[in-house]
């Protein structure tokens, strides 16, 4: 069983090496690693080339398209152009943000060859560096126990699935910056019962650094659910608990809620209702 893995760069000069290293120092590898920069105007492309180890069989793309100048949804056309030019069935999809455990892909691979998975959803765990990551390190990564598996939809920083799926719902959507993964999630989720959770198949990757960042994502996260009209009830639910705010505080208060979920709701609904309109 032959495995394509893919991910998409631009501008990441200052983060890339961690990415690389934890590249070169898997205990199995991929048959082959397909990278699409989208028209980096610094040195990813250099330091690519230069510290990717042989073994790893890469090809590198560059293509401007994949980019948010000529694109609304850059790293899903990214992703798209990648998964076109592997030659290989089971697609193996990461982010070049992410810190990969050095067993990622073979675990990822024992999904595939032993359960016999048509898509198998990776784990992610926090990078929390500083005081503020550490405080929203269990919102963006809540602790394993708390994951409803039936439910859960991977991000595309740790998951697999066979191309033939990719194909049938016409590849991510690139009608939008973020949230593509999640849609994408959903029509490929239907399509098969074949759905591994492989906890032990992870990633690490940086939450928000501090409050300005914190705020960016929120944003873009709720805008996109909103471009793709996806978890309408979820949205219009934190919509009702911020219009009527001594609910969310009497949750807040009662340790039902945590503080900081102000913010979340805040800022995703702000994002959302943003999407929406500009649908």
């Amino acid at each position: 069983m032959k495995f394509s893995l893919v991910t998409t760069v631009y501008n990441e000069e200052e983060s890339i090496l961690n990415f690389i290293n934890s590249l070169n120092n898997q205990t199995e590898l991929a048959d082959e690693f397909v990278i699409v920069d989208g028209g980096s105007s610094d040195n990813t492309i250099e330091i690519l080339q230069k510290s990717l180890s042989e073994k790893l069989n890469f090809k590198i793309i560059i293509d401007p398209s994949c980019s948010k100048k000529h694109s609304k949804g850059p790293i899903a056309k990214g992703r798209n152009v990648a998964i076109s030019n592997t030659i290989h069935q089971n697609i193996l999809v990461t982010d070049a943000g992410c810190v990969l455990d050095c067993n990622w892909i073979k675990n990822m691979k024992q999904s595939f060859i032993e359960d016999k998975a048509d898509i198998v959803s990776g784990w992610y765990k926090a990078n929390a560096k500083n005081d503020f990551q550490k405080s929203i390190a269990s919102i963006f990564c809540p602790p394993i126990e708390n994951i409803d598996i039936k439910k859960f939809l991977p991000s595309s920083r740790s998951l697999g699935f066979k191309k033939f799926l990719w194909e049938a719902v016409n590849g991510y959507p690139e009608n939008s910056y973020t949230a593509e993964d999640t849609l994408f999630d959903l029509n490929i989720f239907a399509l098969t019962d074949k759905i591994v959770f492989n906890e032990k198949a992870y990633v690490y990757w940086d939450v928000p650094k501090d409050n300005h960042e914190l705020r960016t994502k929120l944003y873009q996260y709720g805008y996109g659910e909103g471009q793709q009209k996806i978890f309408l009830v979820k949205n219009f639910l934190r919509l009702a608990l911020l219009i009527f705010f001594p609910l969310l505080l009497l949750l807040i208060v009662t340790g039902k809620k945590k503080p900081i979920v102000f913010k979340f709701y805040f800022y995703q609904t702000k994002g959302f209702i943003k999407g929406i309109i500009s649908t």
